[in-house]
Order: structure tokens, then sequence, then C-alpha cells
């Protein structure tokens, strides 16, 4: 077979590149993969670029690593093919959300008690570049299947720190924020607006005391 299971986290790997397959096929592929809810708690940061997504995951992960938790982060995969200006499969993002659906159900499987994600799922459908409602319901699928705590950041303007991507300039970002606030309020996602440097918060959420 072209396809094959990958180690029973219920993707598929496939013997030549995903993105060979035509669109409607690949969602074909990770629709018959999507299964039963999850109990795997998702912590998610949300806003536009530079806005202290990986600076408040990395604390965040930080501290939970610290009082003994399983933690794992659940990096944004698009920023490393920026750094490998590996353009055109970012702007492939069908294939961005699988290989970011992979990587937490990795964790899933192997019991890990906390993802943090600095990228979280539904980000893949402002980033798109080819709408379409069966990519957007995929997408809102798989994030549905885990316990997710939302964090929607506050933007403070002296923390804009330049990373290379295009859209760092603080109008596109300020842009991307309102995109990511609607689609939260259109897909009625539950979140909470913090500051990039209030972990605390979220361990009082989680009802963990330090």
């Amino acid at each position: 077979e072209s396809l094959s299971r990958f180690r029973g986290t219920g993707f598929f790997v496939c013997h030549f590149p995903f993105s060979f397959l035509p669109e409607h096929a690949r969602i074909g592929v990770l629709q018959s993969r999507i299964g039963e809810e999850s109990p795997l708690k998702v912590i998610n940061f949300y806003g536009g670029a530079a806005i202290g997504k990986s600076t408040i995951a990395a604390d965040m992960y930080s501290k939970l690593k610290r009082m003994g938790y399983r933690t794992e982060l659940v990096g944004e995969f698009a920023k490393w093919l920026w750094y490998q200006n590996a353009t055109d499969i970012v702007e492939d993002q069908l294939y961005l959300f699988a290989e970011q659906a992979h990587r937490t159900r990795t964790l899933e499987k192997y019991n890990v008690d906390f993802a943090i994600c600095d990228s979280p799922l539904p980000l893949n459908i402002i980033y798109n570049r080819e709408p379409s409602d069966a990519f957007n319901t995929l997408v809102m699928q798989e994030f549905n299947r885990y316990d997710n705590l939302n964090y929607l950041l506050r933007r403070n303007d002296e923390f804009l720190a330049v990373d290379g991507r295009p859209e760092t300039d603080l109008p596109q970002a300020k842009e991307k924020d309102q995109q990511i606030l609607a689609v939260l309020e259109k897909y009625s996602v539950p979140y909470t607006v913090i500051s990039p440097w209030e972990t605390d918060k979220v361990l009082l959420d989680l009802k963990i005391k330090r």
C-alpha cells in the first residue's frame, strides 16, 4: 500500500509525499482516522505573530515539568519550515495540519499529562490559503477530541519581536489577532484572555498549586 498507519497514532505516513495526493483524498484519509475523544489535556495559546505564544508556552512547560507532570511542547511546525526556507511546504496548510495533529496524537499515545501548543489546531483555519468547509470541519473535529484549555493572549506592543516571518509587522499581527478571535467565536471555543506572563492564572485553572 502507498499509505500505512504510523505506530498506532491514528494517522498515516506516506511512502510518497502526502502533498502529492489531491486535497479531497488527503482530507478523506485524515477524516477516516478521527475517532473517540481523548483524555489528553491540551493547553492552547492563541494570538497573532510576536504576541508571546512561544514565550508563555515555554514558561508553562518549564513550570509543569518541575512540578513532576509529564508535559510536552507541540511547537509551531510552520516556523521551522520558515527557518529552512521551505516556503512551498508552508503554503500547504493541510500538510501542516496533519503534522501538528500527528504530533499531538503521539503524545496522547504515550499518556502525557499536558500538551502545550503555541500553534493550536484551529489556527490552521486562519492560515489556510484555500478556504474549505470540509477542511474547517476536519480541523475542528480533531481539535474537539481533546480536553482543551484555551487562552487568547493580550497584545503588548512593546513585546513585539521580529522573528523573520512576513506577518511580524505590527498591523498585520493585529489583523491576525482579530481573525483568531473571530474563529474562536464562530466555533464557540471557550477561552480566557490573559497576558503572556500570566502562567499562574493557567495553573489556577488547572487547579494546580505551586
